[in-house]
């Protein structure tokens, strides 16, 4: 009789530890995110962002490159490659007549874009950010301004405030350089 009693104990304390031994096995399983082994810059393609706000956005992986390429002279993008694939992308580009931020965004916009800043300077969701420059406007260019896009491309991340941070600060930082100071086209 007392066999049986244990049986019956050690039945359900058996079934609860091999469930909960299942639960561990699958939770170590499903969600691992791959390790970083690079540093997040500190500037994309000369531009100064900040690191810590990007990093969230960014997946693991072994090397981060960036290269910037020419979309025309009027235009440049900064990509940005962990392990070759794209992760992220900013963008300056010259506009003339372009009356502000929302006609630059025309169909670049991968989602909504439900947030606004400055008076709709600023166009941003959860992944992608579009602004307007102050003061940067090119005579060259047939008065051409001058816009910014900082895009992400390669994580589940969303953070609306944090892209808002990304691209004002990133905004700022491109209306100090010397393409907006001089008003030039971007060399190809």
């Amino acid at each position: 009789m007392d066999t049986i009693r244990v049986r019956a104990i050690l039945r359900p304390v058996a079934a609860v530890s091999a469930a909960a031994a299942l639960l561990v096995a699958l939770c170590g399983c499903g969600g691992t995110k791959e390790k970083r082994e690079y540093a997040v810059p500190r500037a994309l393609c000369g531009i100064p962002v900040d690191s810590k706000t990007l990093t969230p956005f960014l997946p693991g992986g072994r090397t981060l490159t960036t290269k910037q390429k020419l979309s025309d002279g009027w235009g440049v993008r900064c990509e940005v490659r962990v392990d070759s694939h794209l992760a992220a992308q900013t963008s300056l580009q010259w506009l003339a007549d372009a009356p502000n931020t929302t006609y630059f965004v025309g169909g670049q916009a991968n989602s909504k874009l439900d947030h606004r800043a400055e008076g709709g300077r600023f166009l941003y969701s959860g992944w992608e950010a579009f602004g307007e420059t102050r003061n940067c406007t090119s005579k060259k260019l047939l008065g051409a301004r001058l816009f910014t896009a900082f895009q992400m491309y390669s994580t589940d991340h969303r953070d609306a405030n944090a892209m808002k941070h990304l691209i004002t600060d990133y905004t700022n930082a491109a209306e100090k350089t010397d393409t907006c100071a001089s008003g030039k086209p971007f060399p190809e």
